[in-house]
């Protein structure tokens, strides 16, 4: 980990500092006993110092030892880092802002930035976390104080004790298991619609339709429609969370969608009579929706709602009372038998895109996704992995498998499979047959092919 290399009357200990540019301390000679003990000292604490480190702990007087670095409290470096953290939108500020000034400095803020370890202080918060969060949030604030200490790097600490250690495949985070999604056949959505109010109806159509993320349909002004020959939507401003309008997601978010005759139809319908700059959706009281209203008020009622079957009602808990969420069990196939999202629906519309005969470019496209191969993680299983006539091709391969030349069960391999597991075996070069081993191993389980015609 750490040598020792003679240079004239003097003697170098070299080694790589947590991997880094290799870092170098020479000491005078002719005794080797400075450059021994550094060597010793380099070592026990896994090449994880500094040559000032090094200088300071074993040649005190020396001129080259530098002062040590400050103690830096990791309370004040997180409010310096977020002072200097200019390079992401604004939402995503606060919600560095929320995380590391929430769990991260109640319980790590008053160490030192260079004395934080991973087993001492990181590996006993992150168990904390995982009794409160789910994996995700677990995952987001390592994410978040991974950036904070490795910015601290090399001015206060060596190395990042947040990296996965050498040798291991991972930090040791809980796994994040993704929801599936739930894609609505025609039936199923048509079951959806006829329980919306009459508020997010046409809302919950644009999306089936469009496949717009539900921020970028509730921006849409009516200036943004275009009724023609070819009707399509501009796709250039989101709402984000807090109720402003932003700019989209990526620069490919900033798209155009087109419209199918129908859906055209219905945009033209809510278009009409408005100004330019007007909203097209716009809440019952007027203005512009917020997400969580729209979900928890009105989206998530519909869902319950279908999900319930007038002839088999949800049944009531022991104290007689039934949930505002209670649905009905039954296989009944008038209910809705999933839980969709919102977000379901764009999962959905890509389905129909698929059965349509859509390529997956197009698709990338439509959706504002930046890279194609996002679209084939997430709706690559949507996908038919056969073709008919490729699927053809492979049963006339296998025509053992066809009704008329199953195997056929006879008396002599049962009794010779009998001696085998009674320990007379025959001799190794012996078979039955001219195929040898595969005729002898056929017989063994009591079955054999029926000889060619």
């Amino acid at each position: 980990m750490a040598s020792i290399h003679a240079r004239g009357n003097s003697f170098c200990v070299r080694w790589r500092a947590a991997g880094r540019r290799q870092q170098c301390c020479t000491f005078s000679g002719p005794s080797t006993v400075k450059a021994v003990a550094a060597k010793q000292y380099v070592e026990a604490h896994g090449a994880h110092v500094s040559r000032a480190q090094v200088y300071a702990a074993i040649d005190p007087s020396s001129s080259r030892t530098l002062a040590r670095p400050p103690t830096v409290l990791l309370r004040e470096w997180i409010d310096r880092w977020l002072a200097l953290k200019v390079d992401v939108a604004a939402t995503t500020h606060a919600e560095y802002a929320r995380i590391l000034r929430g769990r991260v400095a109640t319980h790590l803020g008053d160490l030192p930035v260079g004395e934080i370890t991973r087993h001492e202080h990181l590996d006993p918060w992150k168990a904390a976390l995982s009794r409160e969060l789910m994996p995700a949030g677990v995952r987001k604030h390592w994410v978040v104080l991974s950036q904070v200490m490795g910015d601290a790097v090399p001015y206060l600490r060596l190395d990042n004790p947040m990296r996965c250690p050498p040798g291991r495949r991972s930090n040791g985070l809980p796994r994040v298991t993704p929801r599936p999604a739930c894609v609505l056949d025609a039936d199923q959505a048509g079951i959806l619609l006829r329980h919306c109010p009459g508020a997010i109806h046409h809302l919950v159509i644009a999306l089936l339709g469009t496949g717009l993320r539900l921020g970028e349909l509730l921006a849409l002004r009516a200036q943004d429609v275009r009724l023609g020959h070819t009707p399509m939507l501009h796709v250039v401003r989101t709402l984000r969370r807090d109720g402003a309008f932003t700019e989209p997601k990526s620069q490919r978010s900033r798209r155009t969608v087109t419209l199918t005759p129908t859906v055209a139809a219905m945009f033209g319908r809510l278009i009409a009579g408005k100004l330019p700059d007007g909203l097209v959706f716009t809440a019952p009281g007027g203005g512009a929706w917020r997400a969580g209203t729209l979900r928890q008020r009105y989206w998530q009622p519909a869902v319950t709602a279908a999900q319930r079957c007038p002839q088999h009602p949800p049944a009531a808990a022991a104290s007689g009372w039934g949930g505002p969420r209670a649905v009905s069990t039954c296989h009944c196939p008038s209910r809705l038998r999933g839980r969709p999202r919102l977000q379901d629906l764009r999962h959905t519309h890509v389905a129909y895109l698929i059965a349509a005969g859509w390529d997956f470019l197009a698709i990338q496209l439509r959706l504002g996704h930046a890279s194609i191969r996002t679209t084939f993680d997430v709706y690559g299983h949507l996908l038919p992995h056969g073709e008919r006539a490729r699927l053809v091709g492979l049963d006339v391969r296998m025509p053992f498998l066809g009704a008329g030349v199953g195997p056929r069960v006879t008396g002599r391999p049962t009794r010779r499979l009998v001696r085998r597991l009674a320990g007379r075996r025959r001799p190794p070069g012996h078979c039955e047959g001219s195929d040898g081993a595969t005729r002898r191993g056929r017989a063994d389980f009591g079955v054999t092919t029926a000889p060619p015609r």
